[in-house]
């Protein structure tokens, strides 16, 4: 088994693990709510519940996300399909982005006709629990989007991240309104809406501009150039190109500079090792055509 093959059945089964730990505690939540939201009466505490089961479906799209991600490459996707993780985050995203919006709408519905809400302490340990469950999701999933890199997880973390504060709204908005007798459920719920929808929008952007070809990560450059300037046979390099295809799927072609007057099968393994070394330590498929110089009278030159 390869390297890159390794990688990307490790990343299917982190995915394969936060896909699993979302539906299960999703349902959990949704199932709590629910059930205080039907014996309270309480509407608010119903569409939360509902909420939750969305989040259930995305984390359903994590999995089958990062399942169809992990598949190698075929005639008809030569590059692999690493690109899957990076449409289930745009796919969660955009349900954020809608779920943001119903709320917003309910919620300037709730400015204009506030509703009277009948709830007792069973809806407040109910509440409380579901927001300690969503911290526990998005600490989990912000730490495996980490781990691997996935903008799929790093959605998800957002997504739970917002659940927070949608649920904290809410029972923030009961607790005033029964201590204070004021009625800040629509105005509380609209700035959280609007955060959401921000933040969505944010996670849109960032899981469409690796599709669009974004330029590489200064980081994966320098690192490339390193292990290239690491053999002394290579006098210089340039026009490196970095194309990536989704998390872990990275190839690169770049020019190498040798001296013309050495052994072309010596030179020949010093390329072929470097190619190997970027394989093995960056996941990156490199292609390096060798330039011969004629070092006579000249100076190395980098570019």
């Amino acid at each position: 088994m390869t390297v890159k093959t390794e990688r990307r059945e490790s990343r299917a089964r982190i995915g394969f693990f936060a896909g699993i730990f979302g539906i299960l505690t999703n349902l959990a939540a949704f199932a709590v709510k629910i059930t205080v939201g039907l014996i309270s009466g309480s509407v608010t505490v119903a569409a939360d519940a509902f909420n939750s089961l969305t989040d259930a479906g995305s984390s359903i799209l994590t999995m089958i996300g990062f399942r169809l991600s992990a598949k190698p490459a075929d005639s008809d996707h030569p590059y692999g399909h690493a690109r899957y993780e990076e449409v289930t985050a745009l796919f969660i995203a955009m349900m954020m982005l809608f779920v943001g919006l119903l709320f917003a709408k309910s919620s300037i519905e709730k400015i204009i006709r506030p509703e009277e809400l009948s709830i007792g302490i069973p809806t407040y340990i109910a509440l409380c629990a579901a927001i300690i469950l969503k911290i526990i999701q998005a600490v989990v999933n912000f730490a495996l989007s980490k781990k691997i890199n996935s903008q799929a997880l790093r959605a998800a973390a957002l997504d739970s991240r917002n659940d927070v504060l949608i649920t904290s709204t809410v029972l923030l908005s009961v607790v005033i309104m029964g201590f204070f007798n004021v009625n800040i459920d629509g105005f509380a719920g609209l700035a959280v809406s609007l955060f959401i929808i921000c933040s969505s929008a944010v996670t849109v952007k960032n899981a469409v501009s690796p599709i669009l070809g974004a330029p590489p990560p200064q980081s994966l450059v320098d690192a490339i150039t390193e292990i290239v300037k690491s053999r002394p046979e290579v006098l210089g390099y340039h026009d490196l190109a970095v194309h990536n295809y989704g998390p872990g799927a990275n190839f690169a072609s770049i020019h190498c500079e040798v001296d013309s007057r050495d052994d072309i099968v010596s030179i020949h393994n010093v390329i072929d090792g470097i190619e190997k070394e970027a394989s093995a330590k960056l996941g990156v498929v490199l292609t390096i055509h060798m330039d011969p110089v004629d070092r006579g009278g000249q100076n190395e030159e980098e570019s």
